[in-house]
């Protein structure tokens, strides 16, 4: 489900308020970063992560357990909290 616009916006002001705040863009641009990216997790991003996990596992995990991993792991990967 992409989410709404306030959704969206409120993404915005949360990135925008961290130390790891882009530079180099401005806020129209970062908003737009925003918007690209959930457009592109609704469209492919979503269905290949849960194309990746291998079976009986990606049937028995529900859609809120799958994003806490991928959350977990990019948390990770990239020392973003």
């Amino acid at each position: 489900m992409t989410l709404t616009t306030e959704q969206r916006r409120a993404i915005f002001v949360d990135v925008m308020r961290t130390t790891d705040c882009p530079g180099g863009i401005t806020k129209s641009q970062l908003l737009d970063v925003v918007n690209a990216l959930d457009d592109w997790w609704e469209a492919t991003g979503a269905a290949a992560a849960n194309a990746a996990i291998p079976q009986p596992q990606r049937g028995i995990l529900t859609t809120k357990q799958k994003a806490r991993l991928f959350m977990a792991l990019l948390s990770a990967r990239y020392e973003v909290t």
